[in-house]
């Protein structure tokens, strides 16, 4: 039976430290993954003068993240792919820690991946903890991989 590994990335180029990672720990041949990117919706407010609907600036720049999200998603998975792991991407609109359990819950994953930017004090509180809050909401195993990892895996 084949370990299912969630790997939820976004653009900042950490992928590449989490395939080395699963690399070491895991092996490709049984071992099905997820590639993951959320985009959070963007949130705005109307002002009155407006009319109901009229928000075209709104959807480009939603087409945008997409679109580079997508990208992103298309490196990750030939990463993967190229280290032999069998690979999977989805694009998920939503809050991105609700979008990474219910994913996770969603595709019966037993491991899901995150990275963390270790961020600290006033940043830490302005930027909220993502993967702190995944590796409190999920039910299953969750691995974290700092970002100075990559400068050590360089």
């Amino acid at each position: 039976m084949a370990n299912k590994v969630l790997v939820a990335i976004d653009s900042t180029g950490l992928s590449e430290v989490v395939v080395k990672s699963l690399s070491a720990q895991m092996r490709p041949v049984e071992t099905e993954v997820l590639v993951l990117e959320v985009v959070e919706p963007i949130l705005y407010s109307v002002p009155p003068e407006m009319s109901v609907g009229y928000q075209p600036e709104m959807a480009v720049r939603l087409k945008q993240l997409q679109d580079r999200a997508q990208d992103t998603l298309k490196s990750a998975v030939e990463a993967f792919r190229n280290a032999g792991f069998k690979v999977e991407s989805r694009l998920v609109e939503s809050e991105i820690k609700e979008g990474v359990i219910n994913t996770a819950a969603e595709w019966g994953a037993e491991l899901i991946v995150v990275t963390s930017h270790a961020r600290k004090g006033v940043a830490k509180f302005f930027h909220r903890s993502v993967a702190e809050g995944i590796v409190h909401g999920a039910t299953c195993s969750v691995l974290v991989l700092k970002e100075q990892d990559k400068q050590a895996a360089a």
